[in-house]
């Protein structure tokens, strides 16, 4: 073969390579525009803190949160004067860092007719990136606390007055907790995401079970409660079952309890998750996403489940409450049935379980 055929020949072969690597980095570039719409599309759906913003309270609205006209028979807490409670306050506590993420949930019980509602549920969800661990936190919604600008109250009054940014800050000077990011669903919401997931599965005592039949969702005129043959042990529930069982109150330990099955529900949608496959995974954000409202922008969101999602199907789950056991009184506070806490003591538990010393 002569010298000009070869070269005509690996002229050739240089061209195709060429347009096979065009060919393939015309469908990357494709691929990577695709992906940045469709990101942008699902970021869109989520509900953004700014965009609902309550309306401000007037001072007549303030003046009743801060001082409830409760009249409870059934309250019998000693009575406590509000300026007998001191509080140990340690500005040296953090509770965050760079392999530390701490992400709210906050659950709201709005109402028909109220501007505002307050937190229902507050669970604390931290991530330990470099432990590969998670621990969820219920903060007690009749913790009594300092509310900055406002007088001491029950920590949920705090969302009431001042949405997730006052609750925010309220964690912070009182248990040095750095909040990364709020995440914040009503009570209808949570009961459409489960539907959506296809239900949860859930371990119900006897007790439990006796009483998600006969009451449902006391309060939901449309509860379908007539109709459930839940039993002792594992269930599949609904999205309205999975609620009623959420808001369970007046058996065992009451809203210890309750607390209690809020998280034993949040890590039954994690195993949820953990079960889905990505391409349904993908089609339920189109119809989840819609439900929820966060302060976080679209790079944050996408930070945290590029770091986070994947340690959800491989972490250490771990679940504790605050004010702990030993650490709390009971008190009656200006009409008030509230949980005064050791801050000090809390605090120190937080700091042990979820920003642990080598």
């Amino acid at each position: 073969m002569s010298d000009k055929k070869k070269t005509l020949g690996g002229l050739q072969k240089r061209r195709k390579l060429l347009i096979v690597l065009c060919v393939v980095l015309a469908v990357i570039l494709v691929a990577l525009v695709s992906a940045t719409v469709y990101l942008e599309y699902l970021m869109g759906k989520i509900g953004r803190t700014q965009d609902t913003s309550q309306p401000a309270l007037s001072q007549e609205e303030i003046d009743a949160i801060q001082n409830p006209d409760e009249t409870d028979p059934d309250n019998s807490s000693p009575f406590v004067n509000p300026d007998d409670v001191t509080w140990a306050h340690d500005p040296a506590t953090h509770i965050g860092g760079d392999h530390i993420v701490n992400i709210l949930l906050i659950g709201q019980d709005r109402r028909e007719g109220e501007s505002r509602a307050r937190s229902d549920s507050m669970i604390l969800c931290t991530f330990n990136i470099e432990k590969k661990t998670l621990t969820m936190t219920s903060f007690m919604r009749d913790m009594y606390v300092p509310i900055p600008g406002y007088l001491d109250n029950r920590i949920n009054a705090a969302y009431q007055l001042g949405g997730s940014e006052l609750l925010d800050e309220t964690l912070y000077q009182n248990f040095g907790v750095e909040i990364d990011g709020n995440v914040e669903v009503d009570f209808s919401q949570f009961q459409e995401i489960i539907d959506l997931l296809g239900g949860v599965d859930i371990e119900l005592t006897g007790e439990e079970a006796a009483y998600l039949n006969r009451n449902g969702n006391w309060d939901v005129d449309s509860s379908s409660a007539g109709n459930w043959y839940l039993t002792k042990g594992m269930n599949h529930l609904t999205g309205e079952q999975a609620l009623a069982y959420s808001r369970i109150r007046y058996i065992g330990n009451g809203d210890y309890g309750r607390t209690s099955r809020q998280r034993t529900v949040l890590n039954a949608l994690i195993q949820a998750y953990k079960n889905t496959s990505l391409t349904k995974m993908l089609l339920l954000l189109d119809d989840v996403l819609p439900l929820v409202t966060t302060d976080m922008t679209d790079k944050e969101i996408i930070g945290y489940a590029t770091d986070l999602f994947p340690l959800l199907a491989s972490s250490t789950i771990t679940s504790q409450r605050i004010p702990a056991d030993g650490a709390y009184y009971d008190a009656s506070i200006r009409g008030m049935s509230v949980l005064v806490p050791d801050l000090a003591e809390n605090r120190q538990l937080l700091i042990d379980s979820l920003s642990p010393q080598e």
